[in-house]
């Protein structure tokens, strides 16, 4: 029998509480299909493709499974959600879902349709099924169960669930500090998911991401004009002298900036070449530059 995946998430942890290199959650049988990196699909989703929204029979077949869930008849709400997320992922169905939750209280139990998001998350081997569970959990106070509230963090710390975990914790009364820890403990798209959705109120959030905001496995690209607002790059660069540590930093954020490939960056500046006019200046004190801080200043030349 196949372990629920918060199950195995959990036995997973390494000793500093996060997923050991490398890990990723069962494969689904996706025949001949490319094997994505867990949570690539929905940041792809997110960032290029968009979804297609439902068709009227569609939504109400989506109702028909929430009405199922609020009867209780939770065997028969699990087998339709797992049937029809296999067409549309949880990503693109969980507005349609949330706004009927919301809309019709009168036709829904809501104690019933708590304990199926909950069984949801806890027992579900299907990914997607995880994650109608923490779309309908969204809803609720979540953060007031202390075991529920620690489960939703430990399915964040897989990249394929870490953006509906964050979808809980921006909820929840330390949303930047849970959101800020989570980021700490993911290194892919969840990393990417976590910078986006992070206010940046407190210095200790604002300082990790200027210092780890665009470090991810993924692409520093997705993450670089967020980081460049909410880290105050532009409050950095107006320090007299920059540190060796600042300096660098400031220029893996303006090689994330200037590469345009997945998202705008550098672009998205009134005067981009201002910008980086003054990192010039700034980079011609006597500093121990690597080869890569060579290569971006280089890069940045090229820009101006």
């Amino acid at each position: 029998m196949a372990t629920p995946l918060c199950e195995l998430i959990a036995k997973s942890r390494n000793m500093d509480g996060v997923l050991p290199e490398g890990f990723m959650l069962p494969d689904e049988d996706n025949g001949d299909g490319p094997r994505f990196a867990d949570g690539a699909m929905d940041g792809i989703m997110m960032y290029h493709m968009g979804h297609t929204p439902l068709t009227d029979a569609e939504k109400q077949h989506l109702v028909k499974l929430l009405t199922l869930a609020g009867d209780g008849k939770e065997k028969e709400a699990k087998e339709g959600f797992k049937d029809f997320c296999k067409d549309h992922r949880t990503l693109s169905i969980i507005d349609d879902m949330q706004q009927y939750i919301v809309n019709h209280p009168d036709r829904i139990n809501a104690d019933n349709l708590f304990r199926f998001a909950v069984n949801m998350l806890l027992e579900s081997t299907d990914k997607e099924s995880v994650k109608v569970g923490l779309s309908i959990l969204e809803l609720f106070d979540s953060y007031e169960n202390d075991e529920l509230a620690r489960v939703i963090r430990i399915a964040g710390l897989s990249d394929e669930f870490t953006l509906f975990s964050v979808f809980n914790m921006r909820n929840w009364p330390a949303a930047e500090k849970e959101i800020l820890e989570l980021g700490k403990r993911v290194r892919g798209w969840g990393r990417i998911h976590c910078v986006d959705f992070m206010d940046a109120e407190e210095e200790e959030t604002r300082q990790w991401l200027f210092y780890h905001g665009v470090d991810n496995d993924v692409l520093p690209a997705y993450s670089g004009w967020t980081v460049y607002q909410k880290a105050d790059v532009e409050g950095i660069l107006n320090k007299p002298e920059l540190t060796y540590e600042e300096l660098h930093t400031v220029l893996l954020i303006t090689d994330a900036l200037m590469d345009e490939g997945p998202v705008s960056g550098l672009s998205n500046m009134e005067n981009p070449k201002e910008y980086l006019t003054r990192v010039q200046l700034k980079a011609k004190g006597d500093y121990p530059f690597t080869d890569d801080d060579k290569r971006i200043l280089n890069t940045m030349k090229e820009w101006s």
